[in-house]
């Protein structure tokens, strides 16, 4: 069988629910030769700013001819028009809502093209059921027929704009301080940023230190072992941006459990 590019699928379905399972049946019945990658399931119900996040932190390690199906979608079904964005080689498929925002906020330019049912009916023969399930209706079968070989522009027709997520990313710099807000909450706890290390080390060329949720932390740290057991920490972290954490145990809990965009990160030079 010829070969197909990658999918790789990135939902807030979890693993309780059989729709995840059905997406992946989709596309590969869609496309039998791809390889299907699931990049997660379990981002937030409804948080398009934590599948923005997540996508933009994975995409660079993301196969380079990937077609990445986002498919975060409160809005199903209402006035969101779908969409095809090519960002270099990759192609992404999903809801016209914001889920590309730290992507082109860190300077990608997307070619976007807006989908149209009929037109995609046409062309690969979708049919949307009901106004549900998006996902296994119209993206999935989308991104199936462009890992065979479809162009983008067989769906509909290009678009100057696309929705941008307000208050993403988080950073400011103020007076020499950097700011911003935890931005997503891993298995262990620890609390991510999007503030990048190359503004702290702008800002804060030597040492900085660090204030996370109005706690005084100190210095910027290396890595978890740096801080004693159960002490609450700030480091660099292999995404090349802050994260809060604690050396066996879990940063959130230090903020009893808050959402991470009300934690509030500061770091100035010492």
């Amino acid at each position: 069988m010829a070969s197909a590019r990658p999918i790789v699928l990135v939902t807030d379905f979890g693993h309780d629910d059989f729709y995840a399972g059905v997406m992946r049946a989709v596309v590969a019945a869609g496309s039998p030769a791809s390889r299907i990658l699931d990049l997660g399931h379990d981002v937030p119900a409804h948080d398009i700013a934590k599948a923005s996040f997540v996508l933009a932190l994975a995409f660079e390690y993301l196969p380079a001819d990937a077609v990445v199906v986002v498919v975060v979608d409160p809005g199903v079904g209402g006035a969101r028009r779908g969409l095809v964005l090519g960002v270099g080689g990759r192609v992404l498929v999903g809801p016209d809502n914001g889920f590309a925002s730290d992507l082109v906020a860190a300077g990608a330019a997307p070619e976007a093209v807006a989908i149209d049912e009929h037109t995609a009916a046409r062309a690969i023969g979708v049919r949307v059921r009901g106004a549900t399930f998006h996902g296994r209706d119209l993206f999935a079968p989308v991104a199936a027929a462009i890992a065979r070989g479809a162009r983008p522009d067989d769906f509909g027709a290009p678009v100057d704009g696309i929705t941008m997520l307000r208050n993403v990313p988080s950073v400011s710099i103020d007076a020499g301080r950097v700011s911003g807000t935890g931005r997503y909450v891993d298995h262990f706890g620890n609390v991510l940023t999007d503030i990048p290390e190359g503004v702290v080390r702008r800002v804060a060329p030597g040492r900085a230190r660090v204030r996370v949720g109005g706690r005084e932390l100190g210095h910027l740290r290396r890595t978890y072992a740096d801080g004693e057991p159960g002490e609450l920490i700030a480091l660099f972290n292999s995404w090349g941006c802050v994260e809060a954490a604690v050396n066996g145990a879990r940063a959130v809990d230090c903020f009893g459990g808050a959402e991470p965009e009300s934690i509030r990160f500061e770091i100035e030079a010492e």
